[in-house]
């Protein structure tokens, strides 16, 4: 039986596009992607048009190709590499698509249940909030190209064991590259509430290669950032090191 679509009460499997076609037009991938859930074998599609049945009609076609006209203007310029200043007004759209992309990129995984609670994601379309605990940043990738990649994590407050779950969701649209790092506080360690949104990644270049777009925090930024995470190379900006940033505590099951 077709199950509920991720933000509404209707059925889902209309076939989303991940990418929509006019960020296809700018990030023209020819080659075969490469497609992983969990510690599920590598699978390799030579069609980049990866679809999601996780959504329905009326929201693919709706608030969520509303969001992405609204977008088109802001990703359009740093997924072609445009030197960009970012208001508060454009910050908050760029984290909406981005928990938007993320919250979609969740529910492929099989695995579990999807991550993010049905309210924040009713939230999210019906007037694009963000989920508390919820932080946004932006950066560059040398080379442009397409990716969207979540890991799981437990968040340990020692001598306390998994006192809250983390997802992080790394997305690369062209040379834009955006993390989207969500917490949930498990019951009964709501009182450790402070200790457990302060918890830092891995020690790493951050300040110099991510810009910080949510929460909104009242100043005007310019990205690129300094630095730009190496997408070919190994090394200390790899893209890999990005990747494994919030790889703390007790991996997720």
């Amino acid at each position: 039986m077709p199950q509920k679509c991720l933000f509404c009460d209707n059925k889902s499997g209309s076939h989303e596009h991940l990418w929509p076609a006019w960020i296809h037009s700018l990030v023209q991938i020819k080659t075969p992607i490469r497609i992983q859930i969990g510690a599920k074998p590598v699978q390799i599609s030579p069609d980049p048009e990866l679809t999601i049945k996780t959504v329905c009609g009326t929201c693919n076609n709706g608030w969520m190709s509303a969001l992405e006209e609204k977008c088109i203007p802001i990703i359009g310029a740093l997924v072609q590499d445009q030197s960009t200043p970012l208001d508060d007004s454009q910050k908050e759209l760029l984290s909406a698509w981005a928990l938007k992309t993320a919250m979609v990129t969740d529910s492929t995984n099989k695995r579990r249940e999807p991550f993010y609670e049905r309210s924040e994601r009713v939230k999210l379309r019906e007037n694009y909030t963000i989920p508390d605990r919820t932080i946004v940043w932006i950066g560059r990738a040398s080379k442009s190209s397409l990716a969207a990649l979540g890991t799981d994590v437990w968040i340990d407050i020692p001598p306390i064991l998994k006192v809250a779950k983390s997802t992080a969701t790394t997305i690369i649209v062209g040379h834009l590259v955006i993390q989207v790092f969500s917490i949930h506080v498990l019951s009964g360690h709501l009182q450790n509430d402070a200790a457990i949104t302060a918890v830092q990644p891995k020690p790493g270049p951050w300040d110099d290669t991510l810009i910080p777009i949510w929460p909104i925090d009242g100043r005007r930024v310019v990205w690129p950032p300094k630095l730009t995470f190496d997408t070919v190379n190994h090394g200390p900006l790899s893209i890999a090191v990005l990747l494994d940033r919030w790889k703390i505590g007790q991996k997720a099951p």
